[in-house]
């Protein structure tokens, strides 16, 4: 996603067609998680497991971060 001017062409033509991009600049929203007992989950669950559901949590947390951080910049550099 980067805003300005896309140029696609295509081998067995001879025009280039240029699309305007520009971002949508609205944020998706934050990840909603359940209010769970950690140390419930934790019995229920076991060490690996908890500690493996923790990991994709706290993935699912910097990917929303690191999305919303590039929106924007790409909102605050395309105006």
């Amino acid at each position: 996603m980067v805003s300005g001017l896309l140029a696609l062409s295509v081998a067995s033509c001879t025009t280039t067609e240029f699309i305007h991009v520009t971002p949508e600049c609205t944020p998706p929203p934050q990840p909603a998680l359940p209010e769970l007992s950690k140390g419930e989950l934790w019995d229920a669950l076991g060490d690996e497991r908890y500690r493996a559901l923790e990991r994709y949590i706290n993935g699912v947390w910097a990917f929303s971060d690191e999305q919303g951080a590039m929106l924007q910049t790409l909102c605050t550099n395309s105006l």
